[in-house]
């Protein structure tokens, strides 16, 4: 067998890397295509030599395709002959904010896994080269700064003391395809993956096969530029902490003695930072723009309030605060 075929040594090594204690949940996020079937099945293999973890597999259903019932029969019935332990259920999906359907479903599904995993769970999810392509080039259309171009993380903090991992960055889709069938993986082909009104299903069918045909290294390339983003992003937190630190009070709440004083660029940083900080969704360029403009007007006592989905910032005397909507 091919080292390009066999996915497992390179996902042992990472997987040892981690350096889990014995006991510690390891967690498949199903989906049921080749990528997480990929992922469950180098669990697998895993867990033939390292019993020593608890191993469970999740799949949550939110009934965005008509036959997604269909689908969580099949990836009950596959875990069941697997022999792992699965969570397979509905999840209702709140409906009606500012919100795309993806990414209420998004929140919805990271909400319940972590009310279903144990505080130290790893969860595993199966995000490739190619999802890291499509992710850099949805966040260059979108006018992204280095944080949203540095799409995603191998490895990233989660809900308490959970961690994301994803180990199959470096794999490409193709890859990923050549593995399952190889090992007898059964999958599920979602017909939407092709239709390309959907943002990244454009980016996936028509935009990435040109680029790559024309640039073959492409791929790679454009993991490089967002590992490069990431380690800047990084860079700008450590120095940002300091700035954050002296004006965050203990309630979250932004002192904003001496804001005036500062340049537009820094004010922007602090707020990135403090909304990172409360774990909210970043805005647009224009809507943080908005919030500074605002804040700048409020010197002399003006009121302070935008909003962006479910998030409220408002200024509250000396500080800024934010809440979320319901």
């Amino acid at each position: 067998m091919s080292v390009i075929t066999d996915l497992y040594p390179d996902f042992a090594k990472q997987m040892n890397s981690l350096q889990l204690l014995p006991g510690q949940q390891i967690v498949a996020a199903l989906g049921g295509g080749a990528d997480s079937q990929t992922i469950l099945d180098l669990i697998l293999r895993y867990r033939q030599q390292h019993p020593e973890f608890s191993y469970l597999a999740i799949h949550l259903d939110h009934y965005f395709h008509p036959d997604s019932p269909k689908w969580a029969d099949f990836l009950r019935t596959w875990c069941l002959q697997k022999d792992i332990d699965a969570i397979v259920e509905p999840l209702a999906v709140p409906s009606g904010t500012r919100l795309s359907k993806e990414e209420q479903g998004r929140n919805a599904r990271y909400q319940r896994i972590a009310e279903l995993t144990e505080d130290n769970a790893v969860i595993l999810l199966g995000q490739h080269r190619n999802d890291q392509a499509e992710t850099f080039l949805l966040q260059l259309k979108r006018g992204a700064g280095p944080k949203g171009l540095a799409a995603m993380a191998s490895e990233a903090p989660f809900t308490g003391n959970r961690r994301l991992f994803r180990p199959l960055l470096s794999v490409t889709k193709a890859q990923i395809y050549e593995y399952a069938q190889a090992h007898g993986v059964e999958w599920i082909e979602d017909d939407t993956n092709t239709d390309t009104t959907i943002e990244r299903n454009f980016l996936r069918c028509e935009i990435i096969p040109r680029l790559t045909e024309r640039w073959p290294q492409f791929l790679d390339t454009v993991a490089r530029s967002a590992k490069l983003c990431a380690e800047q992003t990084a860079m700008l937190d450590e120095l940002l902490h300091e700035h954050l630190a002296a004006r965050l009070e203990d309630d979250g709440r932004l002192h904003l003695k001496g804001w005036w004083q500062i340049s537009d660029i820094r004010q922007r940083a602090i707020l990135r930072a403090w909304l990172q900080f409360h774990h909210a969704p970043m805005p647009s360029f224009a809507v943080l723009s908005e919030l500074t403009t605002q804040i700048q007007r409020s010197e002399g006592g003006k009121q302070v309030r935008v909003s962006w989905g479910d998030v409220e910032v408002h200024r509250r005397q000396k500080w800024l605060v934010l809440s979320h909507q319901r």
